[in-house]
């Protein structure tokens, strides 16, 4: 074990206060959902009959509302609760900051490719689930809809913060869904003042989180040509994102494919959908050792659209034309914007696997 690097003592409140909203999120992210799950069933179990009745009315409403999810969610969100200072905070643990290259049309629907995942797609978090880095300053009249898997959505109590973030099912209905729908602001489903929606996906998913080291940016893209497919069949615009410093916030142990580490966490992923990460990360009070993301900038680039005609059913063909012309537009990006967000922008690659 190396040598801890301990945090002086004279840390600014501020500070304190953006590692304990950031070290929450985590805390959140990682074991809130089995926190709620075990919540919600020692409650309908060993709570008193009003506290078993409310669990029970909720357990129905659940299951009356699980469609939501396929069908657009609940908007942009809660409105207060993605301006949150908490979520400020965090954004200025980093910090975070979204970068424009061009403006986008309010009155289209966007498919937002974002990479890389990293651990846990902290940057794709803060940008479009939060408005902690100013999208909607920076793109009028444009929602931002992350996605992620349906199964979050059955969670209890964890399923409300997804639907308040403005998050939405992966489903392929669930996003042509928001891909097609009406850009026409007298449209009722447009009565929040927004327009258009810009739909985020992580492409790369939990397999890409396995390359998450410092200056690694390895994709998972080549055979990932599903996003470009329903791109296609919504006739909307695929815009490549790109955020550099993902990669360097947390450090994992030597696992180069074929080792027994890699094809433990290949198993699990496999079995399970989810890659678990041999992160290391920080803590409270010392620099070395943790699950806290380290202090480093995160720059989310919004690089300008990739065009698509609209086939209804699109051949492997036509499919393979636009991810190729997306991979040239998001290594173009990469190669544009390296040197203002990289130290070592020279021997640091785009790595398309």
């Amino acid at each position: 074990m190396g040598k801890i690097e301990w945090a002086p003592l004279n840390v600014p409140m501020r500070r304190r206060l953006e590692t304990l909203s950031t070290a929450l999120w985590m805390w959140l992210i990682l074991f809130g959902e089995l926190g709620m799950l075990i919540s919600y069933f020692v409650l309908l179990i060993y709570g008193n009959l009003f506290i078993k009745t409310l669990c029970v009315i909720y357990g129905y409403f659940i299951y009356t509302d699980r469609k939501i999810t396929l069908n657009g969610g609940r908007g942009q969100g809660v409105k207060w609760w993605r301006d949150l200072f908490w979520w400020k905070l965090y954004q200025s643990y980093f910090p975070a900051k979204l970068h424009k290259t061009v403006d986008l049309d309010p009155n289209r629907n966007y498919l937002f490719a974002a990479f890389p995942h990293g651990v846990l797609g902290l940057g794709a978090f803060i940008n479009f689930a939060t408005n902690a880095t100013g999208f909607h300053d920076q793109f009028p009249k444009i929602r931002s809809r992350p996605v992620t898997l349906n199964f979050h959505f059955t969670i209890p109590f964890f399923r409300e913060l997804l639907l308040s973030w403005g998050l939405v099912s992966a489903n392929q209905n669930s996003i042509l869904s928001l891909l097609k729908a009406s850009n026409k602001p007298e449209h009722p489903l447009n009565d929040d003042g927004f327009t258009s929606n810009a739909v985020v996906i992580v492409v790369g998913g939990a397999a890409e989180s396995l390359h998450c080291r410092p200056n690694n940016y390895t994709l998972v893209l080549r055979k990932r040509k599903g996003f470009c497919k329903l791109a296609i069949k919504a006739g909307t615009p695929i815009v490549p994102v790109m955020t550099f410093g993902e990669v360097d916030l947390f450090d994992q142990p030597p696992n180069p494919p074929g080792s027994k580490l890699r094809r433990f966490q290949e198993f699990v992923k496999n079995t399970t959908g989810i890659a678990p990460a041999a992160f290391v990360g920080r803590g409270f009070f010392q620099y070395s050792y943790g699950l806290i993301p380290r202090r480093k900038p995160l720059n989310t680039v919004v690089g300008p659209p990739v065009e698509v005609t609209q086939v209804d059913e699109p051949t492997n063909e036509q499919v393979d034309e636009v991810h190729e012309r997306f991979c040239r537009e998001l290594d173009t990006l990469f190669e544009t914007h390296k040197s203002r967000f990289i130290a070592d922008h020279k021997n640091v690659k785009l790595v398309l696997e």
